[in-house]
């Protein structure tokens, strides 16, 4: 006895449907799932200048990044590193947000207005900019910090004392 079984063919319009069912249900999926690919952001940047040779590399590049970022402290403007950085557009949303950075920190952002907060030793400085796409901002933060003291006397370097 010779049996065949009919396997029934979808037709392409019960195919179409199909698919149409399934793209519908893609964003509601993506949205139960927290998925949100319109705030997804990354943001290109470069974090250096310890050390002579790092200096003059940071410098010598800083044209070609619109928002460049400088830490320093004291009298003296001795560079620091180890600044935790924070920057947000002009919603609040962040768009950079670093632990360990400094002395120099550049980043690649578009025009636009910024809020940045930069941490240094509990310490936080906070500077709005606004990005023209045109020409680049340095944007300084300055902690006035302790002296600098001289690890064999445990003297302020420069002969200062160091108020008690």
């Amino acid at each position: 006895m010779n049996r065949h079984l009919k396997h029934p063919r979808p037709t392409l319009s019960a195919l179409a449907a199909a698919l149409l069912l399934s793209a519908a249900a893609l964003p509601a999926r993506a949205q139960d799932e927290l998925i949100l690919p319109e705030s997804a952001r990354a943001t290109a940047y470069v974090n250096g200048g310890v050390g002579k040779e790092d200096e003059a590399h940071m410098r010598k590049i800083a044209k070609d990044w619109p928002l460049r970022m400088i830490f320093s402290e004291r009298k003296d403007n001795e560079f620091v590193a180890d600044v935790n950085l924070f920057v947000t557009d002009h919603r609040g949303a962040p768009v950079l947000a670093l632990n360990n950075t400094g002395p120099m920190t550049y980043a690649m952002l578009p025009a636009g207005k910024y809020r940045i907060s930069a941490i240094f030793h509990g310490v936080t400085e906070s500077r709005e900019v606004t990005l023209d796409g045109k020409q680049g901002r340095d944007v300084y933060f300055h902690w006035k910090g302790k002296p600098k003291i001289d690890p064999w006397d445990g003297k302020p370097v420069g002969g200062k004392q160091v108020p008690g």
